[in-house]
């Protein structure tokens, strides 16, 4: 398969998306992370556990995506757009995001506190469009080597 060689606005926008990620993964999940754990040692309430669960959820989710994103620009600025490990990132995204959402929102619905479920449901559209934007690219691959047979 040959390769698409990018054009310098892309590269750009891959290299503020990879900085973005990396931030995010880093100032957001692993710091809650290790929010919980202090918490988790010096509270004695039996609801803390709801809590932890969410913010552990939504931690790990964001770390997953930050550094599945990384991969897939790095992909991207390489040359290797539209290739079956970005279309399988993409789908790795979307599912994992979709799946946090989910179970964000069950136990949101089994837990004795009250807490918003705009996450959640953010969670599972996002996900859901990263799904479909896997599903266009498999199209869009399809599409490259049917052209490349054809040359």
């Amino acid at each position: 398969m040959s390769e698409i060689k990018p054009d310098k606005k892309l590269v750009k926008y891959c290299e503020v998306i990879s900085v973005i990620t990396i931030i995010a993964a880093a100032m957001y999940g692993f710091p809650n992370i290790l929010d919980l754990c202090y918490e988790m040692g010096k509270d004695d309430s039996d609801t803390f556990i709801w809590y932890a669960l969410v913010v552990g959820i939504e931690s790990y989710a964001i770390m997953f995506v930050g550094i599945l994103s990384y991969v897939m620009v790095r992909n991207v600025k390489r040359g290797n757009i539209f290739s079956r490990v970005n279309k399988r990132i993409l789908n790795a995204i979307g599912v994992s995001t979709t799946l946090s959402g989910i179970l964000i929102n069950m136990i949101i619905r089994l837990s004795p506190l009250e807490m918003p479920t705009e996450v959640c449901v953010l969670f599972i559209i996002l996900g859901m469009m990263f799904v479909l934007t896997a599903c266009i690219f498999e199209i869009g691959i399809r599409m490259k080597e049917e052209q490349d047979l054809t040359i």
